[in-house]
């Protein structure tokens, strides 16, 4: 692809961020069904540093919807065309993958006389450990009123959260967006707002609501991102020096914030790090580290052919990748397991990477004929109107 041909895909896309995105949701699903059980330190059960580097990923979907915010509207109209239809979008597939689950379940013969749906359905849409308890406290349990065979639908938090970071946003991005430095103090104050909830409140919040001022600070970061037309940048950088001396220093920045702020990976529950008032910036200095470095690495993946084809198809199917991962897992493997208090897929490493990467392909297959099917359905001419007699 030449230089000046990847800037974008299609109408109103941006090829690199496309690209991107298919890395990181791959990295996401590897994280989610391989890492999380496989990739702990056996001496001190914290994740290593390739779980937190994949990890990140996450994050920068945060910031890339940032990255795509176009000024404009006005407030009500933002929040009806972007929050209101991902907030019945979450409550709804929330719901319905979680019925699904429990009759697919039920149809396998397991005993869920113990589990009531209801409660189930409400602690996961409310959040895993819902009520307003401590969730530092060593008695805290936060899976324990979402059983593990529907564990799958807490992973739908992320749009939950999203939803009232979106809020937030749009309520202050016209007012600082003009200035770099009003949208840098903006970022500053989100993220010291959950970084002190985390130190002095630590309370759960439904929806975990105390997050939502993080994930602002990242849909902000996506916006300063833009501002200065960092995709642009790295599409068209590669026979610059700038662009080179810019990836080493992300990949010195990434290995020092792995390095120096470890953290876990809970991000609904705060546990991203052991740093008091600036626990947020240090997760805030790993995640962008680790998420810009992968987009210089992106930049040149998109030069490649094959690789090129894979993530961007993978990038334009997000969303199903995202919403169906677990649950494609979970029915795989729920006739060979009992049900107990473990909510990672209980699969050594090799069988697990296998299951990601076979969940990939039937998701991206699926998602290929039903766009075929409806891109022939909506060529079709229209039926004639029946006729009166």
């Amino acid at each position: 692809m030449p230089d000046d041909a990847s800037a974008t895909v299609g109408s109103g896309r941006i090829g690199i961020l496309d690209l991107y995105k298919g890395m990181a949701i791959m990295g996401v699903i590897i994280t989610h069904l391989v890492l999380l059980q496989n990739g702990t330190d056996g001496r001190t059960g914290d994740p290593l540093p390739v779980v937190q580097f994949m990890f990140s990923g996450l994050i920068m979907f945060i910031v890339i919807s940032g990255y795509f915010y176009k000024p404009g509207k006005s407030y009500l109209e933002n929040v009806r065309s972007r929050v209101v239809p991902l907030f019945v979008i979450f409550i709804v597939l929330t719901v319905v993958m979680t019925v699904l689950m429990y009759l697919y379940l039920m149809a396998l013969g397991y005993d869920l006389s113990q589990y009531s749906l209801i409660d189930t359905i409400v602690g996961a849409v409310l959040g895993k450990g819902y009520a307003f308890v401590d969730f530092t406290s060593p008695e805290f349990l936060p899976y324990a009123e979402v059983p593990a065979p529907f564990f799958v639908t807490i992973q739908m938090y992320y749009l939950g959260v999203l939803c009232f970071a979106y809020l937030i946003f749009f309520a202050l991005i016209d007012r600082v967006m003009d200035d770099w430095r009003k949208l840098l103090a903006a970022i500053v104050v989100l993220f010291l707002i959950s970084s002190a909830y985390i130190e002095f409140v630590h309370l759960q919040t439904p929806f975990y609501i105390h997050m939502a001022p993080m994930f602002a600070g990242f849909l902000m970061v996506g916006a300063l991102l833009k501002k200065v037309n960092f995709a642009h940048f790295l599409e068209n950088g590669l026979r610059d020096k700038q662009y080179w001396i810019g990836f080493l220093v992300a990949i010195i920045c990434t290995a020092l914030t792995l390095i120096l702020f470890p953290a876990e990976t809970d991000v609904t529950l705060g546990k991203i790090g052991n740093y008091g008032i600036f626990t947020v910036f240090t997760f805030a200095a790993t995640s962008l580290s680790c998420g810009i470095a992968q987009l210089f690495l992106a930049a040149i993946l998109l030069k490649l052919p094959i690789w090129n084809s894979l993530f961007l198809h993978m990038g334009k199917e997000v969303f199903p990748l995202y919403l169906y991962h677990m649950i494609v897992c979970k029915m795989l493997i729920a006739p060979f397991v009992t049900l107990g208090t473990d909510h990672n897929i209980p699969l050594p490493f090799a069988e697990a990477l296998i299951m990601a990467f076979v969940t990939i392909a039937v998701i991206l297959v699926l998602t290929y004929f039903y766009r075929k099917f409806m891109a022939r359905s909506s060529e079709d001419p229209p039926r004639p109107l029946p006729v009166s007699v």
